[in-house]
């Protein structure tokens, strides 16, 4: 903490160590950054969007990009139709291009939150913990109150096992700390770091200075996006940024990535194989109840099976349509996830998260 301090005073910050906190349990030390500021994200990029259109932009939503050529023209390829472009930027959250192997150097992680309601107030500020397990805490405005908001568990997606634990663990802190009147909310969300833990912001490969990517933020999307956005701006303007060398994509610092290129990707051969032996599929399709999804066998093959809560089957392929993994069932959130780049599917197979582009295969069930 002395070390961070230290830095983030160099680095021009108002940081200094601290002992106590406004938190209602004992810490060892802190590092406190004097005025800072919360906003609404989504006022934000709502105002960004309207002044986007404002000046000519063009929003499209629900056109799922699947694939872009950059030969001549770049161009997007979407289920609807193609668009052509002289650069394209793709700040997909995890780039669906494997062409810059980006799911080899960067790593997803699913985190999950709860507001809640409490007896008093929330204290004041932002905190995120050191040391493991990770906590966040801050208040956060919902029609004229204060709400708790508690956040952490990270996990590797598909390898979270019963991830409704996860939600009953931060309640459990909230309890343990706060006087808890109602869990009003509980959400999770999914967020990539590379493996120097800076983002990547700019060209997707040496070779092409067309087609640009951002990813990697880390949890700090709202910050790191609108910083990348900054870079990717200049460029596209004719200009470098500042911080531009600092974010390319195509940087090589070997002292700081190459221990955390091979322990990130290490995993990602095991579960590979390992996935498909210790859960082979041995329950039968019919015998899932309710809400319960399941790598199971029918019709003479393993499926990935879900029944929901009319009692109604579905069955689809559970191999990962990215790179062949076999997805695992997320029951907290519904989902198959896969735990080698963290693609996620709905229970009937659709894309939910990239880097995937195509559904999972659907098995007959008659």
């Amino acid at each position: 903490m002395e070390a961070e301090a230290e830095a983030a005073s160099e680095a021009g910050l108002p940081a200094h160590l601290v002992d106590t906190t406004p938190l209602p349990y004992p810490v060892v030390g802190a590092v406190r950054f004097e005025n800072q500021a919360e906003f609404h994200p989504r006022s934000y990029v709502l105002a960004l969007a309207e002044r986007f259109e404002a000046v000519g932009g063009l929003i499209y939503e629900g056109s799922r990009a699947v694939e872009v050529d950059d030969d001549e023209d770049c161009v997007v390829k979407t289920p609807g139709g193609r668009v052509s472009a002289d650069s394209v930027v793709l700040a997909t959250h995890f780039p669906f291009l494997d062409r810059s192997l980006a799911f080899a150097r960067i790593h997803p992680q699913r985190s999950y939150a709860l507001l809640c309601r409490i007896d008093g107030e929330p204290p004041e500020g932002m905190f995120i913990s050191g040391d493991s397990p990770t906590r966040t805490v801050r208040a956060v405005p919902l029609d004229g109150e204060e709400l708790l908001l508690v956040g952490g568990e990270g996990h590797r997606p598909g390898t979270g096992g019963d991830t409704e634990e996860r939600y009953r663990t931060l309640e459990a802190f909230a309890r343990e700390h706060w006087d808890v009147t109602a869990v009003e909310y509980r959400w999770s969300s999914q967020d990539n770091t590379t493996i120097d833990t800076l983002p990547y912001v700019g060209a997707l490969t040496p070779f092409s200075d067309r087609v640009l990517m951002a990813t990697g933020f880390a949890k700090w999307g709202m910050t790191g996006g609108t910083a990348a956005a900054m870079i990717l701006a200049d460029r596209l303007g004719g200009s470098e940024h500042p911080a531009a060398a600092l974010f390319d994509p195509n940087r090589l610092n070997a002292r700081a990535s190459v221990g955390r290129l091979v322990s990130e990707n290490a995993p990602v051969g095991v579960r590979m194989v390992a996935d498909r032996i210790t859960k082979p599929g041995r329950r039968a399709l019919d015998e899932l109840l309710p809400g319960e999804g399941d790598i199971v066998r029918h019709a003479g093959e393993k499926v990935a099976g879900y029944r929901d809560e009319d009692g109604t089957l579905h069955a689809v392929s559970p191999v990962c349509t990215h790179r062949g993994c076999q997805v695992n069932w997320n029951s907290a959130e519904r989902s198959w996830d896969c735990p080698c780049h963290g693609s996620r599917f709905a229970p009937g197979g659709e894309v939910l998260h990239g880097p995937a582009v195509h559904r999972l295969e659907r098995k007959p069930i008659d």
